[in-house]
């Protein structure tokens, strides 16, 4: 779970929230829409986030103004391929860049695989989909539940 600092458009004070939450209420009382205010901070340890909020707070009583924190996350490699097989609208285009990906990464790829990726990309289940790209010619089976793009 991805956790953020964002600070509060009416009192100005740091408030830890869960990214993933559309709003949040400060202490205030004023009801914050999460993504309009945008993450000061952003990690995956609810004790990282007690300790940036304890520091953003701190800045801020100080006068200070909390300055944007900017990680380079690396995206799982299985995010990265439902992002790019998200871009195609027609489902067989979209099973085709998802077998295309997912063999440039490791030569074929199995329904374990397919299982990180099938979530990230809708409701069709993981064997669903490699029942489809094999019905539809995408892929060949090369060995027992492995598969590699035709």
């Amino acid at each position: 779970m991805r956790y953020a600092v964002i600070v509060c458009p009416s009192c100005g004070k740091a408030r830890g929230v869960e990214c993933e939450r559309k709003t949040t209420t400060c202490q205030c009382g004023k009801e914050i829409q999460v993504q309009r205010v945008g993450f000061q901070y952003e990690t995956d340890s609810p004790m990282d986030l007690a300790n940036a909020v304890a520091q953003a707070n701190a800045l801020i009583l100080g006068g200070e103004r909390v300055k944007k924190e900017r990680r380079s996350r690396k995206k799982d490699p299985f995010a990265q391929v439902a992002e790019k097989a998200r871009s195609f609208k027609d489902p067989l285009e979209r099973l085709k860049a998802v077998a295309r990906e997912l063999t440039a990464a490791g030569g074929d790829f199995s329904v374990e695989e397919l299982k990180k990726v099938a979530p990230l990309l809708g409701k069709m289940t993981a064997e669903d989909m490699a029942a489809r790209m094999l019905e539809h010619g995408i892929v060949y089976e090369t060995a027992d539940g492995r598969f590699r793009l035709v």
